[in-house]
Order: structure tokens, then sequence, then C-alpha cells
């Protein structure tokens, strides 16, 4: 074989590999996104199974200890759609109060009904 045909060999190889690697990282950020979803609840789930769900969350206490706290994108997003709308929510024994912070960040913080 000549060294030119070597030459062109190389190079087909270089843009198949580079088209390659551009299509594995592609597929890796579709992998991503799907185990993202599979870790998030679903944004359909029906109204029995959001309390379960909620329980599920890391909440996180209020230093004084009343209450608890999460980011509001780890849960279900049908369940924030419809606490930005009516503000405040009692689920499954709980108060749930959604809260936008002055940096944009989105959370809800719940109480127990028996200590309101």
């Amino acid at each position: 074989m000549s060294e030119e045909k070597l030459k062109q060999l190389i190079e087909y190889l270089d843009s198949r590999i580079r088209m390659l690697e551009e299509e594995l990282k592609l597929l890796k950020g579709l992998k991503e996104i799907m185990e993202d979803k599979v870790r998030r609840p679903s944004a359909e789930q029906s109204k029995e199974e959001i309390p379960v769900t909620l329980s599920e969350v890391k909440w996180r206490s209020y230093p004084s200890g009343e209450g608890e706290w999460c980011f509001a994108d780890e849960l279900p997003e049908s369940f924030i759609e419809e606490l930005r709308r009516k503000g405040i929510m009692d689920v499954d024994g709980y108060r749930y109060v959604y809260k936008r912070l002055s940096g944009g960040k989105e959370i809800v913080a719940r109480k127990a009904l028996r200590g309101l």
C-alpha cells in the first residue's frame, strides 16, 4: 500500500473516531437524562401516590426544629404545579407551603398539622 493511501486511511479513521466520540457523547447525555427521570418521581403520579412520594423525600429540618423543607425539584411536578396555584396544601397530616427564594430557587416547607 502506498504512503498516500495510508495517509488517506489514517484521515478516514480519524474522522470516524471523531464521529463516534461525538455520538458516544450524545448517547451518554441521553443516558443521564433517562437516569434522572428514573431517580425523580413521575410528574404523572396519581393523588394516591403523592403522599407516599412526599414521605420518601429527604426533608431538611429547620434549625428551630419546627417544620422541614426541601427543594421543589425533588417533588413530583404535578404536586408542585398545584401547590404553586394554591400556595398552601394539606396532605397526609402535613401542611405544605410553596416558597420562591430571592435567588429564584424554589422550596417547599412543611409542618405537621397536629402542631398547628
